[in-house]
């Protein structure tokens, strides 16, 4: 403390003036002793022995002690500082204030760490140097400062885990890694609150992969990655508005949750870093890419306008038919409105875009468009035809006159809708599986379907699929009975049970075979369904999961 003073005073008055302020304070002090023990000889020796002899060594140890204190200091504080930048240096500990969370970055991957086992390595390291012992806890203070300074958000990626990051996402979820990158600067530009007003469009296929990374930012991070990305338009202003390229692929959370396990952290820093790179997404795209397709694509939007778009549907999605033109006995010449919504999701689909046009101002357009063709009484567009029409009304015809409502049928595959669509028309529907799922989804919202491939609780008056496979198991069991190729044919029961079980899977090869052999050749099931049918039906008859016993075939009632 008094050497804090005197430090202030110097400063404060400068030295040669404390000099002098000191010493006549000093002289004073001895006249005043001297004078004091002016009539006491004993005093009067002591006193000059103590000035003359004494106080000058005393000063010179003092002044020693204080050269080796200081040196002392300043060994200790560049062995500390030494401490430090090797510390830091050999351990990448970071730190997100608004989540107190810390984290380790191995030069491969980011780890969520504990304060805990940063102090219990801090403390260590101390304790093995050995020379920092005295200055243990005001060392560690030190360290735990300058690693809470050391922001998670500001951290650079090694090249080894930035091309795992890519890696893992492409071909996975982007066609390229150009798409990969501008992804993750977008993301990079939502962690860093740089976006602005710009918002990103993804396809809804990826919300569920968007939502979950989101959740883990925010745990993470304490940062939410929902203020610039949609999957929905809800007349945001154009120029402001990018798309984003993903796969299809995203919609399978059995793709994507693997990655987001192992490299979500990985991510997110490596997305931080792109954004700081390339100091935003805009940029990215515009003067680090080369793909001409990619950058039309990401600022389609920015160009157009409602009207041009819808102009653009009509062009290319709508034929006017004159009342001479010889099709009119071989195409629809009405359109219904709600036909319509589907051919725009149809255009806005083929197009890569989001419902970019709130449905009332298209209907307002396109009947101003097509005022002389609209119908309000019928809600129809007359005179109008479309060649995707077709197609998709013989597709609801299909399904309006083969499907009925089965609360037992537990699902029907869109491959075997596609079979059954050509048995009833004797040609294909004309509509690839996605179209034929949109087309269900839209005109049918209520149907049950589970991984854009089964749908449940329906059944075609063509094929009764559950009664095929009775049929099948009926014919097995009289086969059985009457031992006629049953050597040839079934698998031999277990050894143990004394009796012929038979496998699962050889009544199935039975199945396949009974049907196929048939005059009026018959579609097949799945072996799945197959197998579910047997559990369902059988189970009591069921021996391991994979075998019927012998009960089953003995039993004369089924």
């Amino acid at each position: 403390m008094q050497e804090e003073n005197e430090s202030y005073l110097i400063e404060t008055i400068g030295l040669n003036e404390l000099y002098e302020t000191k010493k006549r304070a000093a002289i004073a002090t001895v006249e005043a002793q001297y004078e004091k023990y002016r009539s006491d000889p004993y005093m009067l020796l002591k006193t000059n022995n103590y000035i003359c002899n004494q106080l000058p060594t005393i000063l010179e140890n003092m002044k020693r002690t204080q050269v080796e204190r200081a040196n002392r200091m300043e060994e200790m504080t560049n062995d500390q500082d030494l401490f430090i930048q090797t510390f830091l240096n050999n351990n990448q500990y970071f730190y997100v204030a608004s989540t107190e969370k810390f984290f380790l970055y191995d030069g491969i991957h980011y780890h969520l760490y504990s304060e805990d086992d940063i102090l219990y390595n801090v403390l260590s390291s101390i304790t093995r140097d050995r020379s920092l012992m005295s200055w243990k806890q005001r060392t560690k203070l030190m360290i735990m400062k300058r690693i809470r300074e050391n922001s998670l958000f500001k951290s650079i990626p090694e090249s080894e885990t930035i091309q795992q990051v890519l890696d893992a996402i492409c071909p996975t979820l982007f066609s390229c890694r150009t798409e990969a990158k501008y992804f993750l600067t977008m993301l990079g530009d939502s962690l860093l609150k740089k976006h602005g007003n710009l918002i990103h469009f993804i396809h809804p296929n990826a919300k569920h992969f968007i939502r979950e990374i989101n959740n883990i930012s925010q745990l993470l991070l304490g940062v939410s990655l929902s203020q610039s990305i949609r999957h929905k338009y809800h007349e945001h202003t154009y120029a402001d508005c990018r798309l984003v390229k993903i796969s299809d692929s995203i919609k399978s959370e059995l793709i994507w949750n693997p990655i987001l396990t192992q490299y979500a952290l990985d991510m997110l820093c490596v997305a931080c870093h792109y954004s700081i790179r390339y100091n935003s997404s805009d940029e990215y795209i515009l003067q680090n890419c080369n793909d001409d397709g990619l950058i039309a694509h990401v600022f389609l939007m920015r160009d157009l306008s409602p009207t041009s778009v819808i102009e653009q549907f009509v062009n290319e999605y709508l034929d006017i038919v004159e009342t001479s033109d010889t099709t009119l006995q071989l195409h629809s010449t009405q359109i219904t409105w709600k036909n319509m919504q589907f051919l725009w999701k149809h255009f806005l689909d083929s197009k890569n875009l989001p419902s970019i046009v709130v449905l009332q101002f298209l209907k307002s357009k396109l009947t101003e468009t097509l005022a002389s063709y609209y119908h309000a009484q019928t809600d129809l567009f007359v005179g109008i035809y479309s060649k995707y029409l077709p197609s998709i009304q013989r597709f609801l015809q299909f399904w309006s006159e083969t499907m009925i409502v089965d609360e037992n049928e537990s699902e029907l595959e869109i491959e075997e809708i596609a079979l059954l669509v050509r048995k009833w028309s004797t040609a294909n529907s004309g509509l690839n599986n996605k179209q034929m799922l949109d087309v269900l989804s839209y005109y049918h919202p209520t149907l049950e379907i589970d991984r854009d491939k089964y749908i449940s609780k329906v059944r075609c008056i063509l094929w009764d699929k559950q009664m095929d496979i009775q049929v099948a198991l009926e014919n097995l069991q009289e086969t059985i009975r009457s031992s006629y190729l049953i050597e040839n044919t079934l698998s031999q029961s277990d050894a143990t049970s004394g009796s012929r079980n038979i496998s699962i899977y050889d009544a199935y090869l039975f199945y396949c075979k009974y049907h196929s052999s048939a005059t009026d050749r018959k579609l097949l099931v799945s072996k799945s369904y197959f197998e579910k049918y047997v559990f369902d039906h059988y189970d009591h008859y069921v021996v391991d999961a994979k075998f019927l016993s012998s009960a089953w075939y003995e039993t004369q009632e089924i």
